[in-house]
């Protein structure tokens, strides 16, 4: 092993001993059903299925005069 490695910087004691309030959940958003549906799914960084798009979520087509 390397003898100038200095480990990771930060303190994961503190890090481990932290407890989540009610509160923090507020922050992370549901996922549901619908959202796995429209996530494209990748392996390995390789595209191997792209997820459903409805019309509330499909991507934004440029104008036909920017092609």
């Amino acid at each position: 092993m390397n003898e100038s490695n200095h480990g990771l910087g930060s303190n994961l004691a503190k890090i481990d001993a932290h407890v989540i309030t009610p509160e923090e959940y507020d922050d992370i958003p549901e996922l549901t059903d619908e959202w796995f549906e429209q996530a494209d799914l990748y392996e390995g960084g390789k595209l191997v299925r792209r997820g459903r798009r409805t019309e509330k979520n499909a991507l934004p087509q440029p104008p036909c005069h920017v092609l």
